[in-house]
């Protein structure tokens, strides 16, 4: 035999040899593992799953222990890679595609979820588990009439209390509310010693506003197991946010005692925080801080408590050091970000937020502070954004809600608004915040009595508080009351010297009653107290402009832009103060700065892009408008609008503007010029059938517009509608004679006879 065939099986050999000892180590490191997980070692056991799964990829044992391992320690991505890892190496274990399937799930990857189960269900059509991760994983997909059939079919197989309760959720999602309490009260019924199922119809109980039912059912819960950790956790958050804090203590206490959790503990050190107690709280955060795996978290909390004390260096200095050691650690970013808004630091507070959401994605808090630091830089989309997040993760977040709410205001969506509110003070009765947005949505809805009902008691809950009495002023101003209004304005400033909204109210009302002098003096009043108020400068200019003077008017909103660069009133104010009075370039100047510090909005650079069209400056209107359309902004209508009759009146990218106008369309059906526009893309493109329709919705919206009567007429004359044509055209020139295109409409009435 030739040396070199010696040679290949040699090496062949010995693959196998290493092949065949790799298997066997592989089982003896997951031996280990095993052992590991039975004493409790965590860690070490994860360690010995991992040598096990390097010694050999496709062993699925060790890659299903590893991802329980992973688990236990709170790795949740690292668990869902592995457990994915195992069921694909598994594609005949129904169990192995099921505990990939709720990882997925938990994951809010529900498509990924469902195929798992379909793996599972292929192979045992009747495997109740699977049956309920499909249902769960189609009501992730916004399926829930195939969700509610797959949980009937399950129930149909088993009729257990816990899958009643997943019927009662799914139809709680359905807004059959009747249905739902049905079901959560069959799966108490059907096993009235299940704690579990106390706990889901005391939530919805209480998710319903039934508060006493709720505080009741959960009671009954801890009847059947006064040590359930579940159980204590949620009578604790209940009273919590009922406005019942004291009653919370020994729940919260009785967790800690049954459980030793981490998470247990810190929920008891954040309790001692919020009701004034910091040496309780230290007390906790010190003995888990010894405690080395919970360390870096414990001295986060401590560094809140130290701000709270009035102690900012020491507590910048316990979190820059946790973040030091620990820089993948998003609870600590999200505590310095807290702290640098806290001390006006927005741009760095932004930073640690960003980065803490890079870090763990499915943190709410991270968000929040992150839709706190865009509000702070007055981004309100981005806001928005991160605020919706946080209601994402966690529908119960009343804060989110309250400030999500106020945003919507600014942004004039005022029904979302409302419900926002609502939804809000339902969830906490006693914040005070929450009520006094559900005041503000209510009178902005128009919706007065009860408007007068909330405000009335938030007059009675703080009678010292001068938001509330701002608050009464605004409605007094809505029902016309004026000597109401300056009343509670007035005894809001005099408990809070330094609020800017009751003083702009009181100036306005000066102005509309004649009282520029009176207007002015106010305003200067306040600025003797805080000449560097960016707000108050700003309202100064405004009043100045407002009373004639618009060079002092100019001159004190370049000083409140000066004192906060990010004070995008004051920017506004001064494009509009440009505006009225011809300065056209100053205006866009002063846009085109809001448009850098909000690189989202889509307001200010449409209107530079206005102001340029306006101007006769086509060519840098259209890259405007083409910047702001780029990536289908679906709230750059107006851009994409205008850009789409660009194109179409230069008969160019015809199929390019019909696109646009559709998107436009899309955003505001009901708009008659965004319907005009895609009437004149379809005219341009020789389908004047479809151009009918939407002029039609033109000229009833705004049947005095003389263009819409002249382009009906063009797309009845193409389509050989002669009367129709004629009865248009005439129209059209009867309202105006002269209207932009009455000349061509004259020609095409002639070739009609």
């Amino acid at each position: 035999m030739h040396s070199s065939r010696w040679i290949r099986l040699l090496a062949c050999s010995a693959i196998l040899a290493t092949a065949a000892g790799c298997s066997k180590s592989a089982q003896n490191y997951l031996d280990r593992g095993n052992a590991q997980l039975e004493k409790g070692n965590v860690d070490a056991a994860v360690l010995e799953y991992r040598n096990a799964v390097a010694k050999d990829a496709m062993f699925a044992p060790a890659r299903l222990k590893l991802a329980e391992a992973y688990l236990r320690q709170g790795n949740g991505a690292g668990a869902l890679a592995e457990s994915v890892r195992a069921a694909d190496l598994l594609p005949n274990d129904a169990d192995a595609q099921l505990k990939a399937g709720s990882l997925l799930l938990m994951a809010r990857r529900p498509e990924d979820a469902k195929a798992r189960a379909d793996k599972a269900l292929a192979l045992n059509p009747k495997n109740v588990d699977a049956l309920v991760l499909r249902a769960n994983a189609m009501a992730g997909l916004r399926d829930l009439d195939g969700a509610l059939k797959e949980m009937q079919q399950a129930l149909q197989l088993d009729p257990r209390s816990s899958l009643q309760t997943n019927l009662g959720i799914i139809e709680a999602a359905r807004g059959n509310l009747p249905e739902a309490e049905a079901a959560f009260r069959l799966a108490v019924t059907t096993d009235p010693k299940s704690v579990a199922a106390q706990l889901e119809l005391g939530r919805f109980q209480w998710l319903t506003g039934k508060l006493a039912d709720a505080e009741g059912t959960f009671r009954a819960a801890l009847a059947l197991e006064p040590a359930n950790v579940l159980a204590n956790r949620a009578l604790a958050a209940f009273y919590l946010q009922s406005g019942r804090p004291a009653e919370a203590e020994p729940y919260l206490k009785k967790a800690v005692e049954a459980s030793g959790a981490v998470d247990a503990k810190l929920a008891l050190a954040d309790y001692y925080a919020a009701m004034k107690r910091p040496a309780d709280a230290m007390g906790v955060l010190e003995k888990l801080s010894a405690e080395q795996p919970y360390w870096a978290l414990a001295r986060t909390k401590i560094a809140d408590i130290q701000y709270a004390q009035g102690k900012a260096a020491d507590a910048f200095r316990t979190v820059d050091e946790v973040v030091a050691k620990q820089p993948a650690l998003a609870p600590a970013r999200v505590v310095r970000g807290r702290l640098r808004l806290a001390e006006g630091r927005v741009d760095e507070a932004w930073k640690d937020a960003l980065e803490a959401v890079k870090l763990d994605p499915q943190n709410a808090a991270a968000h929040f502070v992150l839709g706190t630091a865009y509000e702070a830089k007055r981004d309100l989309d981005a806001a928005a954004s991160s605020f919706a997040e946080v209601l994402r993760l966690n529908p119960r977040a009343a804060a989110a809600q309250v400030r999500l709410a106020m945003i919507e205001m600014q942004r004039n969506a005022l029904p979302s608004a409302a419900k926002l509110a609502e939804q809000a003070a339902t969830l906490q009765p006693g914040n005070l915040a929450a009520q006094l947005v559900l005041a503000r949505s209510l009178v902005a809805t128009g919706d007065l009595d009860r408007a007068t009902a909330v405000t009335r008691g938030l007059l009675e809950q703080a009678p010292q508080a001068a938001v509330v009495h701002n608050q009464a002023g605004m409605l007094a101003l809505a029902k016309g009351d004026r000597a109401g209004a300056r009343q509670s304005f007035e005894k809001a400033l005099s408990l809070n010297d330094r609020m800017v909204e009751p003083l702009a109210a009181l100036v306005a009302l000066d102005l509309e009653e004649k009282r520029p002098e009176q207007a002015r003096a106010r305003v200067e009043q306040r600025l003797q107290k805080t000449p560097n108020a960016s707000a108050v400068l700003a309202l100064a200019g405004r009043t100045w402009a407002a009373t004639g003077d618009m060079t002092k008017g100019e001159e004190l909103l370049h000083r409140a832009i000066d004192a906060d660069a990010s004070n995008l009133e004051a920017y506004s104010l001064l494009a509009g103060l440009y505006l009225s009075q011809q300065k056209l370039d100053q205006a866009v100047a002063e846009l085109d700065k809001i448009a850098a510090r909000q690189p989202k909005a889509v307001g200010p650079p449409t209107l530079a892009a206005l102001i340029l069209q306006s101007q006769g400056k086509e060519e840098e209107a259209r890259r405007r408008y083409e910047r702001l359309v780029e990536g289908g902004n679906p709230d750059a209508a107006v851009a994409a609008n205008n850009l789409a009759w660009t194109y179409a009146s230069r008969g160019e990218q015809l199929d390019r503007a019909l696109q646009l106008a559709q998107a436009a369309v899309a955003k505001a059906p009901e708009h008659p010029e965004f319907n005009d526009t895609l009437a004149f893309v379809y005219l341009k493109k020789q389908l004047p059938s479809l151009a009918i329709p939407p002029l039609r919705l033109a000229v009833e919206k705004v049947p005095s517009n003389p263009a819409f009567h002249y382009h009906l007429g063009l797309a009845y004359s193409q389509t050989g509608d002669k009367a129709s044509a004629r009865q248009a055209l005439e129209r059209a020139l009867k309202l105006k004679a002269d209207f932009e295109g009455a000349e061509d409409a004259r020609k095409v009435l002639k070739t009609l006879g």
